[in-house]
């Protein structure tokens, strides 16, 4: 009897046909109408929020550099801090969480989180308190990305339907307001100390205004700490009990959709300039492309979620993303690349939300430290993702990059269609 020469691929194939024929469950809502509604509108005010003290970054730490003359060390040194401090703050948030609950730890990073901002953007700055400042921003900004994804996920537990794709589809929304108003601010004069107060009295005025209305999850699910505790949870060992293989691959897929993400945010201008024949001051158009396409389907993701599932729109988008970074290595029209950039946007906008859910629905009892983790993870790529794809430009060029990029978005397909069909 011949043996089949790819069973491999015939194992792929049978599974991918599967995925056309799953279908989503339907959960009860544990909430009154207008606890659903109230608490919904504070998480995605907490998402807003965090957006809003997130883009500054990029409009601040160049005058940093002219006021204090640093040198290129200095200045990536300063940058690296920021990074640095977010994942010392994301892996800390779970545990915060488990003793404090999430609305202190809302509330107190919330705060430290425009100080840092307003620390920076002080004209009198001295190096020391620029590194302080710095560290504080991007410490506070792990931990309220961290937080406010705990309090998400428990809020749409309750309510028994997808939200995480709009709360982060806030995110971006308050990313995208923070940097259009300092960039037309800071071209009208104002100075950068008056641009980060009025938007720190902004994030000030919202938090007064939603924090009452938040839920002081301690990130242990919507059913409680003993009702939710299964055998899988106990602890073995050093190893903690919600470091499961499946949390594991949801943390490497985000991995992979940061480093993109991060790809994309450093590389794509370069790469229209030299291979689309982009003029400079336009160059941007290939990022706002790709992050507009984010913030225009994680405004759909719920509903589409809600229509074919998880697994679908996963496994679906890491293949049309695989071929819209193909189609960005082999083209060199700039109409084109535009265009793929933007279907990768949509491709690619609900993986990280819809990760984050089947990260709580996985941990139970202990969703707030997967969470933490799954966050940290992902981050990482962010950080580290650019230079090592950068490297790789160097070496074989840039569009060997976006092949590279690829194929590991193909294996976040696979990765999703292994853990997805396993969890539900």
């Amino acid at each position: 009897m011949a043996k089949n020469p790819a069973p491999w691929l015939t194992f792929f194939l049978v599974r991918f046909i599967g995925v056309l024929k799953h279908s989503v469950r339907p959960h009860p809502s544990l909430m009154t109408k207008n606890e659903f509604v109230y608490s919904r509108l504070a998480t995605r005010l907490a998402f807003f929020t965090a957006g809003i003290a997130t883009s500054p970054w990029a409009s601040l730490v160049p005058y940093v550099k002219m006021r204090q003359n640093l040198d290129e060390m200095h200045y990536a040194s300063l940058v690296l801090c920021f990074g640095l401090g977010a994942v010392i703050g994301m892996p800390l948030t779970g545990r915060l969480a488990a003793r404090f609950g999430v609305k202190p730890i809302i509330l107190v990073s919330c705060i430290t989180l425009y100080l840092g901002m307003v620390g920076l953007s002080l004209e009198s700055l001295t190096l020391p308190l620029a590194f302080l400042s710095v560290i504080m921003w991007g410490m506070s900004l792990g931990i309220i990305d961290v937080a406010n994804n705990i309090h998400g996920a428990y809020i749409e537990e309750k309510a028994g339907r997808h939200l995480m794709s709009s709360f982060h589809a806030w995110y971006t929304v308050g990313c995208i307001v923070a940097a259009l108003f300092c960039a037309l601010a800071l071209h009208l004069g104002l100075h950068s100390t008056a641009v980060s107060l009025m938007l720190s009295g902004a994030g000030i005025i919202l938090l007064v205004y939603f924090y009452g209305k938040l839920i002081n999850t301690h990130g242990e699910g919507s059913a409680g700490d003993e009702e939710r505790e299964t055998p899988s949870h106990k602890k073995t060992g050093l190893i903690p009990s919600y470091l499961t293989l499946p949390v594991l691959i949801i943390g490497a897929i985000c991995l992979i959709m940061y480093l993109t993400e991060g790809m994309i945010y450093d590389w794509s201008s370069v790469y229209l300039i030299q291979n689309g024949g982009l003029d400079i001051t336009i160059a941007s158009v290939g990022y706002l492309a790709f992050e507009g396409a984010v913030a225009l389907m994680r405004f759909r993701g719920d509903a589409i979620v809600t229509a074919c599932g998880p697994l679908k729109l996963i496994v679906g988008g890491a293949l049309l993303a695989c071929a819209g970074m193909v189609t960005i290595a082999l083209s060199h029209s700039p109409y084109v690349l535009v265009g793929a950039f933007f279907i990768c946007g949509l491709a690619l906008a609900n993986v990280v939300p819809v990760m984050l859910s089947e990260t709580a629905r996985l941990a139970g009892a202990q969703q707030g430290k997967a969470i933490s983790f799954v966050g940290t993870l992902g981050y990482s790529g962010l950080l580290l993702g650019p230079g090592i794809l950068g490297a790789v430009a160097t070496v074989f060029g840039l569009s060997a990059m976006y092949v590279l990029t690829a194929a590991l978005i193909f294996l976040l397909g696979l990765m999703a269609l292994y853990v997805l069909t396993r969890i539900q």
